[in-house]
């Protein structure tokens, strides 16, 4: 009997034994087999959080960097670079170049990253302080819009800031409501403020909607055109269209959730020194636009496209001179990779403060105080259910509220209106416009 229950005893600490070690060496494992990604990400958000966005590496490593037990880094401020290593190999260095954000040296050549830099793309912050709203960060001197339920929406915000849902953490960062073109809330958690740039991750691809928008008005370009650098004999992908590509329909092998490193999508950003060079090498997994999957790839085609209409020097005014300046979005920063060309799908930097102006662009339907700066039509077309979508979920770079979701809504006593449509990025990012509200809500976070 004793024998027994020794065994018993021993196969049930063999078991804890067990179930505790496997998850660690899970993790051990998944960790070691992504170090090389994981070394880059850490190099990459820490260079641009502190020469960007301007927090301190110590911030960084304990919110955005948590999850990466093993990492080291270092931060040369002299020469405004990160280097960040995992388990004492693959030491990755990410440089700032002014003008262009952050990069990672993928050939550890850290100068040439540097002499990128173009400062002349730097707009004024400092004049947004006396001017007022929207162009400025000035009291508009307009009365509060009536109607408002100041402490229904209180009450609103304050739930973005609560507690945890179930297991989830929400850490929200900011949030700004936009009514009748006037700030009714504001408000940021502890360690951020009103000047602090965001990193807005795929909200990113409906500001490229937007620098599309203007290229179709200038005349550069038109959605049914084809991707200059697919027209070889033989290529399937000669038929895939810039309307496809911004519609998610374009057929590229590609799946955005594959999570085991390196995956398509963290060498691309991270292992690579081209992003756009890279998405353009993805073959074709369907039939262009016979079906609809989510593709940061495309996006990036798509800046490397505007790249190729331009020339560099246009191409990097482009945002600033004919977006930005004009609407006011004076902290604006869209990041370049190392091969130059803007990360169009994810590696964008502003104020909250701007993301809700860029709100209200779409909400005047491209209009800024009585100038169109996107072509009448456009944000239409952004907001127009993509057909392959099947739930209509997903306009050109814009993200709809699904049939399901709708009905949803409708069924709990809470219609939706038919006109919402909203950017979304990683981690909690949203820009929602509702044109009929006269509405613009942003909410940044890293959830």
């Amino acid at each position: 009997m004793i024998c027994c229950k020794r065994r018993i005893w021993g196969c049930f600490t063999l078991l804890v034994v067990v179930l505790l070690l496997v998850p660690a060496v899970l993790a051990g494992g998944y960790l070691w087999a992504g170090r090389e990604v994981f070394a880059a990400y850490a190099a990459k958000a820490l260079a641009s959080g502190v020469f960007v966005a301007g927090r301190t590496p110590e911030s960084i490593a304990a919110q955005e960097l948590a999850v990466l037990p093993c990492l080291k880094y270092e931060v040369d401020r002299e020469n405004r670079s990160v280097t960040a290593w995992i388990f004492g190999s693959s030491r990755r260095t990410a440089v700032y170049r002014e003008g262009l954000g952050a990069a990672l040296a993928q050939d550890g050549d850290v100068e040439a990253l540097q002499r990128q830099a173009r400062p002349e793309l730097v707009l004024d912050r400092e004049s947004a302080a006396q001017q007022p709203w929207p162009m400025g960060d000035a009291p508009s001197g307009k009365p509060r819009p009536p109607g408002v339920d100041e402490a229904a929406l209180a009450e609103a915000v304050d739930g973005l800031f609560g507690p945890p849902s179930r297991f989830l953490k929400r850490h929200t960062r900011a949030v700004i409501v936009v009514y009748d073109d006037e700030i009714v809330a504001e408000r940021y958690a502890a360690g951020f403020e009103a000047n602090q740039r965001f990193l807005g991750w795929s909200m990113t691809k409906s500001f490229l909607h937007a620098l599309y928008g203007i290229a179709v008005r200038q005349g550069r370009l038109r959605v049914a055109d084809t991707v200059p650098f697919w027209q070889g004999p033989g290529d399937p992908r000669a038929a895939v269209t810039l309307d496809m590509l911004l519609r998610m329909s374009s057929g590229l092998d590609y799946n955005e959730f594959d999570f085991l490193p390196p995956t398509a999508l963290t060498t691309m950003i991270f292992l690579k020194p081209g992003a756009g060079d890279f998405a353009a090498t993805l073959p074709l997994g369907h039939p262009p636009d016979t079906t609809w999957a989510y593709a940061s790839p495309g996006t990036n085609i798509l800046s490397k496209v505007l790249r190729h209409h331009y020339g560099d020097d246009a191409y990097y005014a482009l945002p600033y001179q004919e977006l930005f300046g004009k609407i006011g979005m004076r902290s604006a920063v869209l990041e370049a990779d190392a091969s130059g060309t803007f990360v169009g799908s994810s590696l964008m930097y502003a104020t909250a403060r701007d993301y809700a102006r860029f709100g209200l662009l779409y909400q005047h339907d491209g209009v800024w105080q009585g100038e169109r700066i996107l072509p009448e039509g456009w944000v239409e077309y952004g907001r127009t259910p993509t057909p392959t979508a099947a739930g209509g979920h997903y306009g050109a770079h814009w993200w709809l509220i699904s049939r399901g979701e709708r009905k949803k809504a409708a069924d709990a006593g809470h219609p939706l209106p038919e006109d919402i449509f909203f950017a979304s990025g990683f981690e909690g990012q949203f820009i929602v416009v509702i044109p009929s509200r006269k509405l613009v809500i942003v909410r940044l976070s890293s959830t």
